[in-house]
C-alpha cells in the first residue's frame, strides 16, 4: 500500500498526539505544582525508551544502508548512515544518564545533556538531508563504507570529548537550576532544522508523494514536539517535560521507521512485484513458447504459449521430461545431447536449428528453439523460446512452389523443367534409355489475344495446360516456359518412336475445339522434338535442338511436329550471321534502295516504281530479301530497317520533284511497323522533313497485315488517305480477305501476286483467279498491278483481261537511283508522260 493512501488510524494517532502537545506543554510550562516524578522509576522509563529509540534507530540505519530499488537510493542510504550515528549517540546518551554506572567518567545531566543534542541535531540534519535530496544514482558499496567510516569517525570524536571531559564542554544543564540558556537555545536550533525540513517536505510534496511525505511529516513534527517540552525542564530533569519530550521522540521514531522502511522495503517489494507482473504478463503475452528447464530436463516453468503449440495444459507439462515433445526413438539422444549443453553451456539464438515439436494428439509441429542458460545457487538451469514454423514454411513452401512453378497453369516452370531434364540424363546415362525433350508452341495465340483479350488468351493456356497434362504418363514432365511455349519431358524411353507417337497424339488434341466466351476457339499447336543421346548431351543442347526443330515445324505446316536435324542448326549459326552482318550493314549505311517501275499497257509509259530493298555485303555477297527480310523481321531489325527505307525513299521522292521528274513510290511496310501503331503519325514527320508530296508516296501493305488487325489497320491506313497518300494491297488473293471488308478498307490500288501471273497463260486455275481478281478490282474502281510479269505472253494474257499497269523484267528489272533518274530525264525529253499533272 502506498504512503500517500497511509492508513486512517496512523494518520489519527498523529494528529490526536499533535493536538494532545499544545494543551499538555502548556500544561507542563504552567504547572500548578510541580511535578516531579520518582528517580527510580525514571530511570526504568528512561532506559526503556531510550533503548527502544536506539533499536529503532539502528532499524533505519540498517533498512536506509541495504536499500535496493529506491527511486532515490543515494537519499534513503546517507539517512540511514545518519542514524547509525543518532543510534550510537542514543545510546551514549542512555549509558551517561544520572543513575546509570559511570561511563569511563562520573555520569552528570552535562554529559548526558551533550550526547542528547548530538543525537537530535544529527537526527534532525540526516532527515533534512534525505528530504533535499533529489534523485540521484545508487551509492556504490565503496561509497557506503565510506559514509559509515566517517559516521563512525564523527561518532567517536564525540564520545572522546563527551565521555573523557564533559566538564570541559560548555554547561548544558547546573544542578538546582536547570537548563542553560546555551541548551534551550541549541533546542530551538533542532526546532528550526526540523520546521526547515517541514517547508522543504511542503515545497516537493508532489515529488515525494510515493515515498512517504506524510509518515516523515508526522516524524518531523512529532519531533518538534518532543524537542519544545526539553526547552522547559525543570531543576532535576525527572519531570513531566522529560517524560513528554521521551515519549513524543519513541512517536517520532516509529513514524520515521515507518517512512524508512516503505522507502527501504516496502517500495522495493512492491516494485519486484510489479515487476514480477509485468515479467508474468510479457511470459503470458508471447507468442512464442517459453520453457524453464533444470539440467535433469525437468520442467519447471511454461506459458500459456506453450499449451497451446503442445496441447497439453500446464498441469501435464510441471514436473515432466522435456523430452515428453519427442517421439520415442529420438529421446534417447536428446538426453545426451542435453547433458552435453549443460557440460559445455552455450546460448543458441532462432534460425540455427529447426526441429519438430510432437504435440499431445501425436501430430508433429515444425519449430524453431533459441536456448539460454544461467546458474543459481551451483544450480544450472536452460531457458528455450520454441516458436511455431508452421506459418513460416507455408510461405516458405509457397515461395518454393512459385519459384519453380508457372503462376498461371501451376506447371513447372523454365528452372524446374531444367532440373528434372538434368536429372533424367543423369539417370539414363546410367541405365543407356532414351531421354526426348518437346518444344511446343501455339500456333496463332496472338491472334486469340488481340480478338478476344489476354484473360482469354491466359484462360485457353490453362485448358491446353490441361488437356496436355491428361495425354501423357504420371512419369512425364509438362512445363510452361512462357508465353504460349510449353516443353514435355518424356525420361526412360525403349525408343524414339515413343516421343513421336506422344508428339502425334499431343497435336490431335490440341486440335480440338475450345469453348472460350460462349465461343468455339480453335488452336493448334506446332511440336519440335530432340533426343538423348542421338541429338544432344545436356539439357541446354537438347532445348535449344527441340527449339529449332519446332520452328521447323511451325513453317512448314501449322498443327505438326518435328524432329532435330542438325542442318537446323546450320541454319540458325547462318541467321545468326546475317543478323550480324545486316545490324552492321544497317548501322555503316551500305543497305541501298533499287527501283522497279511500274509500266501501262504500252510497256513504254512509266506510271510508278516501288522502292526495293538490295544488301551486298563484303562477305556474304549480294543477299537476297528473301534470305535477310525473315532474319530482320525474327530479331526486330525490321523496324529500324523500314524506317530507314522510308526516309531514303521520301528524300528521293522529293528530290525527283523538285528536279521536275515527279514519280509516285511504292513503300512496303511491315507487320510489326502497323502493330506498333502511329503509323500516319511517322509517315507525316518523314514527309515534312523530307518536302516529299504526300500523293507521290504510296503505301503497300500485304493481305495478311490487313486482316491481321482489321479495326486498327482500318483506323491507320484512313488517316493515311487523309494525309493525301495512296494505300495498295500487296500480294492479293494469297489471304482469305473478306470481300465485305476488302470494299470498307481506304485501298485504291490491288497487286496480283506473282504466283498466280507466272503460269497464267497455261495454268486455267490461275487464269480464273486473275480474271476474277481483275474483275473485282474494276468493280470496286480500283487500279489493277500485275506483278512478276516477265514474258510478252504473260502481259498479252493481262491486257486481254483489263490489267492496266505491269511490273517485272519483261519491262526492266530493280535499278539503282542513277539509272531510273537516268530513264526519267529521257521520257521527260520525249513528252513520254505528263510529269506535271503528276506533280499535281
Amino acid at each position: 500500500m502506498q504512503c500517500h493512501r497511509a492508513h486512517t488510524l496512523q494518520k489519527a494517532i498523529a494528529l490526536t498526539l499533535l493536538a494532545l502537545a499544545v494543551p499538555a506543554w502548556w500544561w507542563v510550562y504552567h504547572p500548578v505544582q510541580p511535578m516531579v516524578l520518582d528517580p527510580a522509576l525514571f530511570l526504568f522509563f528512561h532506559n526503556a525508551v531510550e533503548i527502544f529509540a536506539v533499536v529503532v534507530a539502528a532499524l533505519v540505519f540498517l533498512t536506509g544502508y541495504r536499500a535496493v530499488l529506491s527511486a532515490r537510493n543515494g537519499a534513503v542510504v546517507l539517512m540511514g548512515v545518519g542514524f547509525l550515528g543518532v543510534a550510537l549517540l542514543d545510546a551514549l546518551h542512555t549509558m551517561s544518564y544520572a543513575g546509570m554506572p559511570d561511563a569511563i567518567s562520573a555520569n552528570s545531566p552535562q554529559k548526558a545533556a551533550f550526547f542528547w543534542l548530538c543525537a537530535r541535531m544529527l537526527a534532525a540534519v540526516s532527515i533534512l538531508v534525505y528530504a533535499s535530496l533529489p534523485r540521484a544514482p545508487e551509492l556504490s558499496t565503496l561509497h557506503k563504507r565510506l559514509a559509515a567510516l566517517v559516521m563512525l569517525s564523527i561518532v567517536a570524536a564525540l564520545a572522546f570529548f563527551g565521555l573523557l571531559w564533559p566538564d570541559r564542554l560548555p554547561q548544558l544543564f547546573v544542578a538546582g537550576q536547570g537548563l542553560t540558556p546555551l541548551k534551550i537555545r541549541l533546542e530551538w536550533a533542532i526546532i528550526a532544522v526540523h520546521l526547515l525540513t517541514l517547508l522543504v517536505l511542503w515545497l516537493r510534496r508532489v515529488e515525494l508523494v510515493d515515498e512517504c511525505a506524510m509518515a516523515l511529516g508526522f516524524a518531523v513534527a512529532l519531533s518538534i514536539a518532543s524537542e519544545s517540552f526539553f526547552t522547559i525542564l525543570g531543576v532535576n530533569g525527572i519531570d513531566v517535560a522529560n517524560m513528554l519530550g521521551h515519549l513524543y521522540k519513541v512517536a517520532a521514531y516509529l513514524y520515521l521507521f515507518h517512512a524508512t522502511f516503505n522507502e527501504a522495503i516496502n517500495r522495493p517489494l512492491q516494485r519486484l512485484s510489479a515487476q514480477h507482473l509485468r515479467e508474468q504478463q510479457v511470459l503470458n503475452a508471447a507468442p512464442d513458447g517459453i520453457l524453464w528447464v533444470n539440467q535433469s530436463g525437468l520442467i519447471l516453468m511454461t506459458n500459456p504459449a506453450v499449451e497451446r503449440l503442445t496441447g497439453y495444459a500446464k498441469d501435464q507439462l510441471l514436473g515432466q521430461n522435456v523430452d515428453i515433445f519427442l517421439p520415442e526413438h529420438q529421446r534417447e539422444r536428446h538426453g545426451a545431447d542435453m547433458r552435453g549443453y549443460f557440460i559445455d553451456p552455450h546460448g543458441r539464438t532462432m534460425g540455427c536449428m529447426d526441429v519438430q515439436l510432437q504435440r499431445q494428439d501425436g501430430s508433429m509441429l515444425p519449430v524453431d528453439i533459441s536456448l539460454g542458460h544461467w546458474e543459481d545457487k551451483g544450480q544450472s538451469y536452460a531457458i528455450a523460446y520454441i516458436r511455431d514454423l508452421t506459418e513460416r514454411k507455408g510461405f516458405e513452401e509457397s515461395l518454393r512452389h512459385r519459384a519453380t512453378h508457372d503462376e498461371l497453369t501451376g506447371l513447372p516452370n523454365r528452372w524446374m523443367f531444367n532440373l528434372q531434364l538434368s536429372q533424367a540424363l543423369t539417370q539414363a546415362k546410367r541405365t543407356g534409355r532414351h531421354v526426348a525433350v518437346l518444344m511446343l508452341d501455339l500456333d496463332d495465340f496472338k491472334t486469340v489475344n488481340d480478338s478476344f483479350g489476354h484473360a482469354v488468351g491466359d484462360e485457353l493456356l490453362v485448358l491446353v495446360s490441361q488437356r496436355l497434362g491428361a495425354s501423357l504418363r504420371q512419369s512425364d514432365t509438362l512445363a510452361r516456359l512462357g508465353g504460349d511455349e510449353f516443353a514435355i519431358l518424356l525420361a526412360d524411353m525403349q525408343s524414339t518412336d515413343e516421343a513421336m507417337a506422344v508428339a502425334a497424339k499431343l497435336i490431335a488434341t490440341m486440335g480440338k475445339t475450345y469453348t472460350l466466351i460462349g465461343q468455339e476457339i480453335h488452336s493448334s499447336g506446332s511440336i519440335g522434338i530432340a533426343f538423348y543421346p542421338g541429338d544432344g548431351q545436356n539439357a541446354d543442347a537438347l532445348l535449344r535442338f527441340a527449339d529449332m526443330a519446332m520452328y521447323q515445324a511451325k513453317r512448314s505446316v501449322h498443327g505438326s511436329y518435328a524432329c532435330y536435324s542438325p542442318q537446323f542448326e546450320l541454319r540458325a549459326q547462318e541467321n545468326m550471321r546475317v543478323q550480324v552482318r545486316l545490324k552492321e550493314a544497317l548501322d555503316n549505311g551500305r543497305l541501298r534502295l533499287f527501283y522497279q517501275p511500274k509500266m501501262a499497257a504500252n510497256g513504254e509509259t512509266m506510271l510508278g516504281a516501288e522502292a526495293l530493298l538490295r544488301w551486298h555485303d563484303d562477305e556474304l555477297g549480294d543477299v537476297s530479301p528473301a534470305r535477310f527480310i525473315p532474319v530482320a523481321e525474327s530479331t526486330g531489325l525490321i523496324l529500324p530497317i523500314s524506317a530507314w527505307v522510308l526516309e531514303t525513299a521520301c528524300q528521293q521522292i522529293a528530290a525527283w520533284h523538285r528536279a521536275g521528274t515527279p514519280l509516285q513510290v511504292a513503300v512496303n511496310f511491315s507487320a510489326q511497323q502497323f502493330r506498333q501503331g502511329n503509323v500516319a503519325d511517322q509517315v507525316r514527320a518523314v514527309l515534312q522533313r523530307t518536302g516529299a508530296p504526300a500523293h507521290l508516296l504510296e503505301i503497300e501493305i500485304t493481305e495478311s497485315i490487313a486482316m491481321e488487325q482489321p479495326e486498327a489497320a482500318h483506323a491507320e491506313l484512313s488517316a493515311l488517305v487523309a494525309l493525301g497518300c495512296t494505300v495498295a494491297l500487296d500480294d492479293f488473293g494469297t489471304g482469305y480477305s473478306s470481300l465485305a471488308y476488302l470494299k470498307s478498307l481506304p485501298v485504291s490500288v490491288l497487286k496480283i501476286d506473282r504466283t498466280f501471273v507466272k503460269d497464267i497463260a497455261a495454268d486455267q486455275g490461275d487464269a480464273k483467279i486473275c480474271r476474277a481478281i481483275i474483275a473485282l478490282a474494276h468493280s470496286l474502281d480500283m487500279t489493277l498491278v500485275a506483278e512478276g510479269v516477265e514474258t510478252p505472253s504473260q502481259l498479252a494474257f493481262l491486257r486481254n483481261l483489263g490489267c492496266e499497269v505491269y511490273q517485272g523484267w519483261l519491262f526492266a528489272k530493280a535499278m539503282p537511283v542513277s539509272e531510273l533518274t537516268a530513264r526519267l530525264l529521257e521520257s521527260r525529253d520525249r513528252h513520254e508522260f505528263d510529269f506535271e499533272a503528276i506533280a499535281q
